[in-house]
């Protein structure tokens, strides 16, 4: 049990401190003449980046499976560069042609007079994929080295970096541009990464030459990196059809704003809880009952720290390190309330996520977020016309009616998986 907690502690605490580093970005906005546009335009911006980098994040669950010697560590190594190539030139075709006003107008759903500071605010956002790339790559040696301890040590740097450079500009008063809050949140990514390159090629060096269980192609690769692509992908399709929903409500700004702030106070617990998928792929063969002991604890957890962060003794946290006040303060609240249902769910999502990679059979995870985002899709367009007075509070609603339906899809596949494989078996 203590190994298990000692390998996934630190991970759980970066990941957690990864999402503190946008709550205190946020922060440095909400103190802007006119917050709700500062927060708003980069928090779609921000939103946009975060899918496009989403293939890099597959990469590091790539690494941390099959990373375990020298020639498997070049493949994949060969992927993330292909990967971070292509992910670079959309980005720049974002960034600097009509395509980006494009999308955040037609597909995120911004307002005219918001388009150019979006714009802006991706510009400075729009190189960070060389970076993920390298942080993906080595941090995956990092975790199936079990040496986790690191992750931790480059998010504290990233944090207290990123805390410093929001109090000078509070302190100077740069608080008005949403680029203020990029600029601050590419530093923090950029520190991260040179922490992981530097622990992660010492590790690399000690790795042996090659394995019985290497992968030489880079080809051999896609099996399981495909089918967590394509579940990624269709994130493609939610959060811009969120954003649109909120654009579409009876208060597009307030609504955006609220739920741009809830969204990353549920990430800061969301992404603690973010690497159970890894105990099950490295501790699930061994060590299965304290696996399950510590994924019971996080549901538990996380939707309590939720549920007392939207009441009066959240104050603290949501009027004091935030600044929220009045109605935005209580439209934050209530959205709140309606995730802290995912919370609940969302460790056994990845612990059935977990199970699925350690099987190489990563088919589950993608029909689970298929039928995820397509019921959310619907409901969010039946809401816009019935309940458009909910604000923020929509995204919230249709998530917690989703999660439970995600989580059954999962399993349910998962179990007729593994059936057959049992069956193979016993007939081989």
């Amino acid at each position: 049990m203590l190994r298990i907690m000692m390998f996934y502690v630190p991970m759980g605490i970066s990941a957690m401190l990864a999402a503190l580093t946008h709550v205190i970005i946020n922060g440095v906005l909400a103190r802007s003449d006119q917050p709700d546009v500062t927060i708003s335009s980069y928090a779609v911006a921000l939103s946009l980046s975060f899918l496009i980098d989403l293939p890099m994040n597959v990469i590091r669950q790539t690494s941390s499976k099959y990373a375990r010697d020298r020639i498997s560590f070049r493949a994949v190594a060969r992927l993330s560069a292909v990967v971070a190539g292509l992910l670079l030139a959309f980005s720049i075709a974002v960034g600097w042609t009509p395509l980006g006003s494009m999308i955040f107008r037609y597909v995120f759903g911004v307002k005219q007079e918001l388009l150019l500071p979006t714009v802006e605010v991706y510009q400075v956002l729009a190189f960070l994929y060389a970076l993920t790339a390298m942080r993906s790559l080595f941090q995956g040696v990092i975790i199936n080295q079990l040496r986790t301890g690191w992750m931790t040590v480059g998010m504290a740097v990233r944090v207290a970096t990123m805390f410093a450079m929001s109090w000078l500009c509070i302190h100077n008063g740069w608080v008005n541009d949403g680029r203020v809050g990029a600029i601050i949140f590419v530093v923090g990514v950029a520190i991260e990464c040179v922490v992981a390159v530097w622990e992660g090629i010492v590790l690399k060096n000690r790795l042996p030459e090659t394995r019985e269980e290497r992968v030489e192609k880079t080809w051999s690769l896609l099996p399981f990196y495909m089918p967590l692509l394509y579940s990624s992908l269709v994130l493609v399709l939610l959060n811009p059809s969120i954003q649109a929903a909120l654009n579409n409500s009876a208060n597009p700004t307030m609504a955006v704003a609220s739920y741009a702030v809830a969204i990353q106070l549920v990430n800061m617990v969301a992404w603690f809880c973010g690497s159970v998928h890894q105990i099950v792929i490295q501790f699930y063969a061994e060590d299965r009952r304290n696996v399950l002991r510590i994924v019971t604890g996080l549901s538990i957890f996380a939707p309590a720290f939720l549920l007392t962060i939207s009441t009066g003794a959240g104050g603290w946290l949501l009027e004091g390190v935030l600044g929220l006040r009045g109605p935005l303060l209580e439209e934050v609240k209530i959205i709140l309330r309606f995730l802290s249902v995912q919370a609940l769910l969302f460790p056994w999502i990845d612990y059935l996520s977990g199970k699925s990679m350690l099987l190489g059979n990563t088919r589950p995870v993608m029909v689970g977020k298929l039928c995820s985002v397509a019921i959310s899709v619907a409901l969010l367009i039946l809401f816009v016309y019935t309940i458009p007075a909910l604000n923020g509070g929509l995204a919230g609603l249709v998530t917690a009616l989703v999660a439970p339906i995600e989580f059954l899809v999962i399993f349910g596949w998962l179990r007729r998986t593994e059936r057959r494989m049992d069956r193979s078996q016993a007939a081989a």
